[in-house]
């Protein structure tokens, strides 16, 4: 577990810029691999990097005693939302540019921190609701135009995708106060993506065929990163996040991606930034600065000054 929210800040932004990375280097693989191979061949790896990492270095084993039908439940959804339906955004990539895809993937935060005012009765600071509307303002700001024509099929799918992660956000974090951190994160990472993994390279060897049409080098190497780091290294790393960080503070800093992602499309795509995209990803960052500032809490907007707060109100103010 990462204890100290600053490293655990910095390893966020790390995974967000090398996931935003394999990103824009999948939409240059889709140029000459169909999405659906894609997705099994770099699932298959994932699966196989968190499998052999887990149980054949880490030499980690599951425990029959902290294994109940309740944390099955949990790793069940886990697998079924990120790696099942999950996988929809990346055939969206398909119908769109990557900082389209990147800029519609962003509203995850603010699902997850609707749901984690739901599931997990986390409430957000009201710096954290400003810093996230400013940052939802920079959104539209650096895209005023909405998806059109064929992207809405791409806006369908990955909006089925990102309500499903952002649900998971939340209960991968309720996993980790129910069973109080005892059961390792390697062993929910590797048994959600071998469960869910496994559905979907089923799924899109029946929609693709086998074997794969995979031309050249380049494509099995961007394949290999996209399954190693986006898929095995990305969500060990999300979920021992999620045990220091509040479920809606991680995705909100997600929201970050769109900058990663926009910059290295200019130098990989060759893509262009207008002025008022630049201005948009300013913004973005002014939210992402809000969203950290703790305190403020929608507890006290409501709470009757002539009331003094007791000890266990306190408590729950500097822990909520």
């Amino acid at each position: 577990m990462i204890k100290n929210r600053s490293i655990a800040i910095l390893t966020t932004l790390t995974i967000l810029l090398a996931m935003s990375f394999g990103g824009v280097l999948t939409k240059l693989a889709y140029s000459s691999v169909s999405p659906a191979a894609f997705i099994y061949l770099s699932m298959i790896v994932g699966i196989i990097a968190m499998v052999v990492y887990t149980f054949v270095i880490k030499r980690e084993r599951i425990s029959k005693e902290l294994m109940t039908k309740q944390v099955w439940s949990y790793i069940l959804q886990i697998a079924f939302f990120n790696f099942v339906t999950g996988t929809l955004g990346m055939i969206a990539l398909n119908y769109m540019a990557v900082s389209t895809k990147s800029y519609l993937s962003n509203f995850i935060g603010f699902i997850t921190m609707a749901m984690s005012a739901i599931i997990l009765k986390e409430l957000p600071g009201l710096w954290q609701i400003l810093g996230a509307l400013i940052a939802f303002s920079g959104l539209r700001v650096f895209f005023p135009t909405p998806p059109q024509g064929a992207e809405l099929i791409g806006v369908a799918l990955i909006l089925v995708s990102i309500t499903g992660v952002a649900y998971t956000n939340n209960i991968a974090r309720k996993l980790a106060l129910v069973t109080e951190n005892k059961i390792s994160n390697n062993i929910v990472s590797t048994l959600a993506i071998t469960l869910g993994g496994s559905v979907a390279v089923i799924i899109y060897i029946l929609i693709d065929g086998f074997p794969p049409v995979v031309p050249t080098l380049n494509d099995w190497l961007i394949i290999l990163y996209s399954g190693v780091i986006g898929r095995a290294v990305g969500l060990t790393l999300w979920n021992l996040i999620l045990r220091t960080l509040r479920s809606y503070e991680a995705s909100i800093l997600g929201a970050s991606s769109i900058i990663w992602t926009s910059i290295l499309a200019v130098i990989i795509l060759q893509e262009t930034l207008q002025i008022y995209q630049i201005i948009g990803i300013g913004m973005m960052l002014v939210g992402l600065v809000l969203v950290q500032v703790r305190g403020g809490s929608l507890k006290t907007l409501f709470r009757k000054k002539t009331s003094p707060l007791t000890e266990t109100d306190q408590a729950q103010e500097r822990t909520g």
